[in-house]
């Protein structure tokens, strides 16, 4: 019985590992400078053994208002940590050069 226990123990260290890795945590948008439109980089698996890398754009001060779409595709990788450097790379550069100072209004995508 302690050997599945520290087994299951220790698949779930691995999972919220992975998880992390991933970016699937809510803290990985990155915002601009009005702090009306952010970036969030996402890695989707495809079916051919690659992993897509995408962004999410968000507009909108708070969470009553945020509206949240597809932005578009950094490129397909073989690791799923290759994609999300990638869309990391691409969310903050998005955020930080690009939309630097745009407050959302019109549609970036």
């Amino acid at each position: 019985m302690k050997i599945i226990i520290s087994f299951l123990q220790k698949a779930s260290d691995v999972l919220a590992h992975c998880s992390a890795v991933l970016g699937q945590n809510d803290n990985d948008w990155f915002t601009n400078r009005t702090g009306h439109l952010s970036f969030r980089p996402e890695v989707i698996r495809n079916g051919q053994g690659q992993f897509t890398a995408r962004i999410a754009c968000r507009t909108g001060c708070s969470s009553r208002d945020w509206k949240v779409q597809g932005f578009g595709t950094c490129g397909q990788w073989r690791s799923a940590r290759q994609a999300m450097k990638a869309a990391r790379i691409m969310a903050r550069d998005l955020a930080l050069y690009r939309y630097r100072f745009s407050d959302g209004a019109k549609n970036v995508a």
